[in-house]
């Protein structure tokens, strides 16, 4: 991707924080924040209005799904969940609002350019179709 974005991530597992740290850049990107709940991620991206949110589903006090719901309200940025196998079921595919992929722990820096790119081509197509809509 050639395009470098600035990316806001959450996680509570400390490992996961200091991992998307360390990957994102290695991947031409910059990570604006880091938060370890999703009150802490709504108020950093409001704040810091990045360009892609990358979101564990399992935080303290508010979980991705929500966190991603009300982003995609206020029109912030496309959202990555990621989820344990086990959380990957209970999403089956229907994600929710502003959810442009879904990622299963453990990440692989493999993955994460992909889902980048794939996340960032949705968000611009369904910007297209708003404005299609518009007269």
């Amino acid at each position: 991707m050639s395009q470098r974005l600035r990316i806001a991530v959450a996680d509570d597992e400390p490992d996961m924080r200091d991992y998307y740290r360390r990957i994102l850049p290695r991947l031409g990107h910059e990570v604006i924040s880091v938060s370890e709940t999703g009150a802490d991620l709504l108020e950093q991206c409001r704040r810091g209005r990045p360009d892609l949110i990358i979101t564990d589903v399992r935080m303290p006090d508010m979980d991705g799904l929500e966190a991603a719901a009300r982003l995609y309200e206020e029109g912030t940025a496309p959202v990555i969940l990621v989820s344990a196998a086990s959380e990957r079921e209970l999403l089956n595919g229907k994600g929710g609002p502003g959810i442009a992929g879904v990622l299963t722990k453990p990440v692989r820096q493999a993955d994460l350019g992909p889902a980048i790119r794939s996340a960032m081509q949705w968000f611009a197509e369904r910007g297209r179709q708003g404005e299609e809509g518009r007269v």
